[in-house]
């Protein structure tokens, strides 16, 4: 009996072709018996996404290289692949999907729809002038990329992470570059502004102008787009990146009758198993950015955003698909961005997240070095903890190496609950290729340490 004939009549159709969608796909077809159809709306499928901005750069030769798997791949596992398709409605009762005239019946379905692109309001009517992009999909890169060759001025509105990792890679590239922020800072969703501060300063050195506390008002222009209008400002722009976040794709889970969380995203239980009407569905599963999942430190719901995050909810679906009975916990939500020398990390909550739960936190900042300063290739690091009822919550680096290790460490850290007290005993090791004698972390404790009450006090 061949494997297509063993899994006849056990269907799991799969919506989405992104991080979660292509790893149950394979995780399903290697470890159950099902008959695997994987239906997306884009074009591409299995690619980093997250890459894309070092194309611009050069660091990534081609958009080729973000290709994870080929289509052979999949017609090899017998995965059937439906791209540029769009699934129309869901229907619980009969556990069918519909494409527009075509049903199709599953036994078990995953919906991993991603989001959309935010616009704000304002200047929606300009974003069908020619070289205005989103940037989504690896078509939204290609398109972004062809426009590059020839721009002279490009304007970024959202100083996110992807905002700045294009700010950085098109001011590498001799373009005038302008990224506006709304808020008086960048990397607000990840950063307190006394971090942000500096990787602002380390970007208007690499030639990119940062405008904080600039809306934007309009984008000019009568078929291709020529500025932008800020704060009563214009902006030169033959190239126009909208990057203000992201909102989750629930509209077909909305239309079936599944519950839509606070934030926005699909409603699971902690096998991430949908629910309707406050009711399981147990054969409808739901994971990556259009779900809502739960803060570790908040202990409220949350979306996230993260690559790694989409993957170990993957792998929670795959499990339950084959009733292993696997929960998906609380995240802290380490993130890492590498926005050209600089690498950027944080866990946990930023200062504004907390005191927006009416948590209040004791910090501590310190700057080192990366490793022995007499060593050659040292550079500066930067780190900033943050403690609430003496309990590590958050935490944030900037360096130009060893952030994404520190962080990790960190990240277990909050998991584990760990108290100051504790970190104070922290042992870390040495060596003048790698490290100083104490780790800049250390420092950091001991300078929150110094602000706790005097009761807590050695």
């Amino acid at each position: 009996m061949t494997k297509r004939e063993e899994r006849q009549g056990k269907k799991l159709l799969i919506i989405g072709g992104g991080a979660v969608g292509m790893a149950v796909s394979t995780g399903a077809t290697r470890h159950g018996n099902y008959e695997v159809t994987v239906i997306s709306s884009d074009k591409n499928v299995s690619y980093s996404q997250c890459g894309i901005p070092y194309v611009f750069s050069g660091e990534i030769p081609s958009f080729e290289q973000l290709i994870i798997r080929d289509l052979e791949f999949f017609q090899e596992m017998e995965i059937k692949l439906r791209l540029g398709t769009q699934v129309d409605s869901i229907d619980l009762t009969s556990n069918t999907i519909r494409i527009g005239e075509e049903q199709l019946a599953f036994d078990k379905l995953v919906i991993a729809t991603g989001s959309k692109a935010s616009i704000p309001r304002n200047i929606e009517t300009g974003t069908s002038l020619k070289n205005v992009f989103t940037l989504r999909t690896l078509s939204d890169g290609m398109h972004i990329a062809e426009a590059l060759k020839d721009a002279k001025n490009v304007v970024i509105i959202g100083a996110g992470s992807i905002g700045s990792e294009v700010a950085i890679a098109a001011a590498r590239r001799g373009i005038r570059t302008s990224l506006l922020s709304r808020s008086n800072t960048i990397l607000s969703s990840s950063l307190d502004p006394d971090m942000a501060e500096m990787v602002i300063s380390y970007l208007e050195r690499e030639g990119v102008q940062v405008l904080t506390e600039h809306t934007p008002e309009s984008l000019n222009g009568d078929d291709k787009i020529t500025s932008v209008t800020a704060n009563g400002r214009e902006i030169p722009a033959d190239v126009v990146l909208i990057s203000v976040g992201v909102t989750p794709d629930t509209s077909l889970a909305l239309e079936a009758g599944i519950d839509i969380g606070a934030v926005g995203g699909i409603v699971t239980n902690n096998k991430l198993q949908v629910v309707a009407d406050g009711n399981v569905i147990e054969n409808v599963f739901a994971g990556g950015e259009c779900t809502q999942i739960y803060n570790f430190v908040t202990g409220k719901p949350m979306l996230s955003h993260l690559a790694s995050t989409a993957r170990r909810m993957a792998g929670v679906i795959t499990d339950n698909l084959d009733n292993k009975d696997t929960k998906f916990n609380p995240v802290v939500n380490p993130w890492v961005a590498v926005i050209g020398d600089l690498q950027i990390g944080s866990v946990g909550v930023t200062t504004k997240e907390a005191e927006k739960q009416g948590m209040r936190v004791i910090s501590g900042i310190a700057t080192g070095s990366t490793h022995a300063e007499y060593f050659p290739g040292a550079g500066k690091i930067f780190i900033k903890v943050l403690f609430h009822d003496r309990r590590l919550v958050g935490a944030q680096i900037i360096s130009t190496t060893g952030t994404k290790e520190r962080i990790d460490g960190l990240s277990l850290a909050i998991k584990r609950k760990q108290t100051i007290d504790e970190l104070l005993e922290m042992e870390t090791c040495y060596s003048p290729a790698v490290a100083t004698l104490q780790d800049p972390l250390l420092f950091a404790v001991k300078g929150a340490y110094k602000k706790m009450p005097r009761k807590d006090a050695r």
